[in-house]
């Protein structure tokens, strides 16, 4: 199995205090959202690889430098796979981003539209891309909903991935959290673009939007553009794979359609790392 998505952070030193208490008041509980490589690399057990990363969103209190990441990695570099962040709308983010390449050895990206302020199509994210396509790096981006007040949704909407898959059709991307709530959408993408995938992070716990997502998956044909991820710390490998694995727990004996077992245990045994370049 492997892991695309999760994240690594000092709450302390990344997080605005007013994003800490946004998601404390979103989970109903205080989360301790530090992450220490020994408990990471313990929860990231079942894992034969994990992407990690952090996030740079100033609009939205988030800030993670990619050395802190390069850093991270070193706990077990045969496993953790480092990805850089880029917000484009702070000077210096194409900077950032090949050093964070070029110096750290950093392989992929994290960007998120919607806590930074800005439309993937922005202008300013061209020359990510296009950096990003010719030096084959993946970009995975935040899309679907969040707890943020000032952060806006209309950024996160997936349709919006479809012209930038259109210009950039070589560019490696992983729609996070299949767009949650605007999973359709993100399925509709995803069928029509061959780089283009999403992942399953931080859903289990949504358990019947979660099983819909994987019955129109299946409908649609594309549960093989479907990658799994946790999102740790927000959400553990465990509860995760039993989540997907229990899925068809909430149909009862209601006669609903059932996610196939093929499509469960093809999303866990999934390459995701072959499958974005990264092998």
């Amino acid at each position: 199995m492997q892991n695309i998505h999760s994240h690594a952070l000092n709450q302390t030193l990344h997080l605005s205090p007013e994003t800490v208490r946004e998601c404390d008041l979103s989970r109903g509980f205080l989360l301790e959202l530090t992450v220490k490589p020994n408990t990471f690399l313990q929860d990231s057990e079942p894992f034969s690889k994990v992407a990690v990363f952090g996030m740079k969103a100033r609009l939205t209190g988030w800030w993670v430098p990619d050395d802190f990441i390069a850093d991270f990695v070193k706990a077990a570099p045969e496993k953790l796979t480092g990805f850089a962040s880029c917000d484009p709308t702070q000077p210096g983010y194409l900077d950032e981003l090949r050093h964070a390449r070029e110096t750290l050895g950093l392989r992929g990206l994290k960007m998120a539209p919607m806590y930074a302020g800005f439309d993937p199509r922005d202008p300013r994210c061209q020359p990510v891309y296009a950096y990003c396509q010719e030096n084959g790096l993946p970009i995975l981006f935040h899309t679907g909903t969040t707890f943020c007040r000032v952060a806006p949704l209309g950024f996160s909407r997936p349709w919006l991935w479809d012209e930038i898959a259109v210009q950039y059709p070589e560019l490696r991307m992983v729609l996070a959290h299949v767009g949650h709530p605007w999973s359709d959408e993100c399925l509709a993408v995803i069928r029509k673009h061959p780089h283009v995938y999403a992942d399953t992070s931080a859903l289990y716990y949504r358990s019947w939007q979660f099983y819909n997502t994987l019955i129109l998956a299946q409908e649609y044909r594309v549960t093989h553009k479907v990658l799994f991820g946790t999102d740790y710390p927000f959400a553990a490998a465990g509860a995760s794979i039993a989540g997907l694995r229990e899925i068809n727990r909430i149909t009862g004996t209601s006669g609903l359609p059932e996610v196939t077992a093929e499509t469960i245990e093809g999303i866990l045994s999934r390459d995701a790392f072959a499958l974005l370049g990264l092998s």
